[in-house]
């Protein structure tokens, strides 16, 4: 059975983070272990994913169970979320659940751009 989350951010926003294009923001400060965001995700297989190749939408794709050779995207603020080497944020991936859980890994300050390590999450599935 899947597991209902709920969580409602107003404090986040999207704006301009420079040579990156857009970014997610937030404007209040958030603590280390909050939890930022819960967003749901449209899983597809690894097949579908290739119609994507050379749209647009492939950039907002993420590697998702390997297992399953999926993929998804992340919808609320998720497939927007930029990466940094030195993020602020992380996230965890409920599979079964069908969620991406997005937390401060540190103090986030109001204002700042909240960023995450891709990692492996545009790891290549062939």
């Amino acid at each position: 059975m899947i597991k209902e989350y709920y969580i409602s951010n107003t404090n986040l926003f999207v704006a301009n983070a420079g040579h990156k294009g857009r970014g997610v923001f937030t404007s209040k400060v958030l603590n280390k272990g909050d939890v930022i965001e819960i967003c749901p995700v449209i899983e597809m297989s690894y097949k579908d994913h290739q119609k994507l190749v050379g749209h647009i939408m492939e950039n907002y794709t993420f590697v998702w169970d390997t297992r399953k050779r999926s993929v998804a995207i992340v919808l609320g603020f998720g497939s927007l979320y930029n990466h940094s080497n030195n993020p602020n944020a992380d996230y965890i991936k409920k599979l079964q659940d069908g969620v991406m859980i997005y937390k401060a890994m540190r103090k986030i300050k109001a204002g700042e751009e909240i960023t995450i390590d891709y990692g492996d999450m545009h790891a290549d599935l062939n």
